[in-house]
C-alpha cells in the first residue's frame, strides 16, 4: 500500500483549527479528542504513514491547544447564542 505522508503539521494544526471552531472545540479534553480523530481518519485514508511516531505527532498537536485557544479568540454567551441564520444586527 502506497503511504502519501504529505501532510505536515501545519496543515494537520489548520484543519483540525477550523474544525473546532466548527464544532464549538471549548477546552483541551475536547480538542485533543478532535485531534485524535482527525489523525486517524488520516492514517485510514492512507494519508499517514503508520510506521512514523503518530503517538508523537498526536501530542504535538494536543499540545497546541494554547495555539489555538489564543487566535480563536473568546465566544460570548451573546455570540453562541446568536442564530447564524438570523444574526443580530447592531
Amino acid at each position: 500500500m502506497l503511504h502519501l505522508d504529505t501532510l505536515s503539521r501545519g496543515e494537520l494544526f489548520k484543519e483540525i483549527s477550523e474544525l473546532a471552531r466548527a464544532q464549538g472545540v471549548a477546552n483541551k479534553d475536547m480538542w485533543s479528542q478532535l485531534v485524535n480523530e482527525v489523525v486517524d481518519s488520516h492514517l485510514s485514508d492512507a494519508e499517514l504513514d503508520p510506521d512514523n511516531d503518530l503517538i508523537g505527532l498526536k501530542t504535538v498537536l494536543s499540545d497546541m491547544w494554547e495555539i489555538y485557544k489564543s487566535t480563536a479568540g473568546e465566544e460570548t454567551i451573546k455570540a453562541i447564542d446568536e442564530d447564524p441564520e438570523k444574526p443580530h444586527a447592531e
